[in-house]
């Protein structure tokens, strides 16, 4: 549990480290070229030190998810130039929702749960992106840029589960990362100022940024793909669920007192709800069972 609650705290200071590196001056593309490479290079390393094999079923897999990765990540971080950065964790927690229902267009099966929990989020979301005056007021650019990157995040999931079945969980998570980063340099490199490499050495001259990226790199990518890997082998789905509803809170409550941004009364309802949502949703189910089966244990 300890394991988890620490990716979920590290993914949490995530978002605000995001919000100083892109205020900083570097772009979108040069914090991905510089994160991803990084973080492959390391996980490479592990890898190689565990003496995992690296077999051909296993790179063609973590391409495929890399080619997805890459979209994930580039539609958060360009998204958090738009909004703020408690709406941007909030709405990216709803992953735990979208994943039961990509599973469920592939014709898996949904539990009744993750439906009340899509509904309880749809109305969350509502609250914490609208204002008054229309249907769509509030919402910009940012908002579905990063409720996009949820979605995809969902897709994600689901072939993680796929093909965590036939290919080692290391080289999958350590492939699709360096994927990541190629896609991310060869963009970036053709990329007009300010979105490419242009500012990279003046903004990474500053330390908060230098600081910032080594940690999205470091913590953020190594550490959690490490400890994914490691704790939810041996964690329950209930514990893991309830256990990332930590990271939008957290991002949220550092956005507000790190950060001194600002959150309407509606907005934190809104916020609570999504948590609400993900822990209906994933949770709720597993709860219910160990109340319900008795211990037949000797």
């Amino acid at each position: 549990m300890l394991i988890i609650a620490s990716v979920a705290t590290v993914w949490g200071f995530g978002f605000p480290m995001t919000r100083i590196v892109l205020d900083g001056g570097l772009s979108v593309g040069g914090l991905m070229s510089i994160r991803f490479p990084l973080a492959g290079l390391l996980m490479f390393a592990i890898i190689r030190a565990k003496g995992i094999p690296i077999t051909r079923r296993g790179m063609v897999d973590g391409t495929w998810l890399g080619l997805v990765l890459v979209v994930i990540f580039w539609l958060q971080s360009d998204g958090m130039r738009f909004t703020a950065t408690a709406k941007a964790g909030f709405i990216t927690g709803l992953y735990v929702l979208f994943t039961p229902l990509v599973a469920f267009v592939i014709g898996q099966r949904v539990k009744l749960a993750s439906a009340l929990g899509a509904v309880i989020a749809t109305y969350g979301l509502y609250l914490l992106v609208h204002l008054p005056g229309g249907w769509w007021t509030g919402w910009n650019r940012g908002d579905v840029e990063i409720l996009l990157c949820a979605f995809l995040c969902g897709v994600h999931m689901v072939m993680m589960g796929a093909f965590a079945r036939r290919s080692e969980a290391w080289l999958l998570a350590g492939s699709q990362v360096v994927i990541c980063g190629v896609v991310s340099v060869l963009g970036t490199a053709f990329l007009p100022s300010p979105y490419g490499f242009q500012t990279a050495f003046a903004a990474l001259s500053h330390w908060p940024v230098a600081g910032a990226t080594l940690y999205l790199a470091l913590g953020s990518t190594v550490f959690a793909f490490w400890g994914q890997a490691t704790a939810q082998t041996k964690l329950g789905p209930t514990e893991s669920a309830v256990l990332f509803t930590l990271e939008p809170v957290l991002a949220a409550f550092l956005s507000v007192f790190w950060l001194k941004e600002t959150m309407t009364p509606q907005q934190v309802l809104g916020g609570a709800l999504i948590v609400v949502a993900m822990i209906v949703s994933e949770a709720l189910p597993y709860m219910f069972r160990a109340i319900t089966v008795p211990d037949t244990r000797p």
